[in-house]
């Protein structure tokens, strides 16, 4: 049976029964019912179209309660999920094409999300969305670089780690040192008026870390930790994930900077895999090339091209840092697409084409129960994906040429980017994932409550 712990609620163990956030009481009718709805994977589906043409490479993020979807021509928008309608529209300047964007969700609660863009020309930069006031505001835009594209960005402010297309990583702080001790007033007034300028607070460059990756910032009360996990090829038994961490401690005073204390970088072994070294009893299968990584910590969750996902558990601590072997996941029929994993081991994955969508609990994956326990396939009431009239053959084949490139979700919803379009043979998609020509491209809703 699928478990799932709200984010706001913990269910039975919940200290108490109003929420520490908003002092609102636990809706215990309203919790059981999402509960029961997700345990089942039964749900509403509603439909958004937010592109009526070709448009490569939509990107989506999921944060707070709102959608923001960012295009290649750069049209950065925010989505209400609750009124399914558009918060807010901005048209970025002439020539900032962005390539990736992340999501900062510290101040979510107060209706505030950050926003960093990258770009193609190698700069990046950051916006604050207000929810309530519906507006973006512009905090800095940081000049292009020699050093080409950037393919993914974290942020978690002040800090922005970026990764480019040829694998420099850097990270920086958007508080810089100042120049002198002022007096606490002075000081005030100073931060005030001074702008935005980021601060390199290191770069490494690297030879060995294959794409698909992700990017990751925690910030603790003692550390800030810059995470990149990666693709690695162990040559003799296939793929593997490896994962680095940067450990800083946090700035002393206004006049200094944090500090890199630690890096660490680990790789995990799979089950049957043996040093060159040794005679090995049998050859281990090997593990094919993961097609995308969502890290969530301390879950590392990839998909393959043969249909199943691969789970990794990192053990971080102040002296060390591993990885778990993988562990396979079964349940998909066809090729998985994308998925998402939560830090509560909670998951979400879907099919590339046709309509399979699976939801899984895996924090109880480490007790050894089987796949096929943990995962359970959202039986929507209406897929919405036929028109009225169509036969139900009709449907499978629109079912079939549409394609899903991305699913996020929150406590109560599920959401996919679907792109839907006439069929022209076996070339119907670009080669970098965008949308099938003359196609049109959905935000599909799976709404549990």
């Amino acid at each position: 049976m699928l478990r799932f712990s709200s984010r706001r609620s913990r269910w039975l163990d919940d200290e108490g029964l109003r929420n520490p956030i908003d002092g609102k009481e636990t809706n215990w009718k309203r919790q059981y019912k999402l509960r029961h709805n997700w345990a089942r994977g039964a749900c509403e589906v509603q439909q958004i179209d937010i592109a009526a043409k070709r448009v490569p490479s939509m990107m989506v993020r999921l944060a707070g309660g709102v959608l923001l979807t960012l295009s290649v021509d750069g049209e950065l928008s925010a989505w209400g999920l609750k009124e399914r309608k558009p918060i807010m529209r901005l048209k970025l300047e002439d020539g900032w094409v962005p390539t990736c964007f992340a999501i900062d969700e510290q101040e979510g609660d107060k209706g505030r999300l950050g926003v960093v863009v990258g770009f193609k020309d190698g700069g990046w930069g950051t916006w604050v969305l207000d929810v309530e006031k519906k507006s973006f505001s512009h905090i800095y835009r940081h000049p292009p670089s020699s050093n080409g594209m950037l393919s993914a960005v974290a942020y978690a402010s002040p800090y922005v780690l970026s990764i480019t297309k040829d694998q420099l990583l850097s990270f920086y702080t958007l508080t810089p040192p100042s120049s002198t001790e002022d007096s606490e007033d002075n000081s005030k007034v100073e931060r005030k008026a001074r702008p935005t300028r980021p601060y390199l607070l290191t770069s490494l460059k690297s030879h060995s870390s294959w794409p698909p990756l992700s990017l990751s910032i925690r910030l603790t009360p003692s550390t800030i930790i810059a995470s990149i996990a990666y693709t690695l090829p162990t040559y003799l038994s296939g793929y593997t994930i490896s994962i680095q961490e940067l450990h800083f401690s946090h700035a002393a005073s206004a006049s200094s900077v944090p500090i890199l204390t630690t890096s660490r970088l680990t790789s995990s072994v799979p089950h049957g895999f043996h040093p060159l070294t040794s005679s090995p009893p049998s050859t281990p299968t090997p593990l094919p090339r993961p097609t995308t990584i969502s890290y969530a910590h301390p879950y590392i969750l990839a998909t393959h091209p043969d249909n199943t996902l691969s789970l990794y558990l990192c053990t971080s601590t102040s002296t060390s840092l591993s990885l778990s072997p993988p562990q396979k996941l079964y349940g998909h029929t066809s090729a998985i697409s994308f998925a998402s994993i939560t830090a509560r081991g909670k998951a979400v994955s879907v099919s590339g084409r046709g309509g399979e969508l699976r939801v899984w609990e895996l924090e109880p994956a480490r007790s050894g129960k089987g796949s096929e326990e943990r995962s359970v396939q959202i039986l929507a009431d209406d897929d919405g994906c036929g028109a009225e009239g169509e036969t139900e053959d009709e449907a499978d084949v629109v079912r079939e040429m549409d394609k899903k490139h991305w699913v996020g979700f929150d406590e109560e919803m599920v959401i996919v980017l679907k792109e839907s379009g006439v069929a022209h043979g076996d070339g119907d998609t670009t080669e970098d994932g965008g949308a099938v020509e003359g196609g049109q491209q959905r935000l599909v809703i799976y709404d549990f409550t």
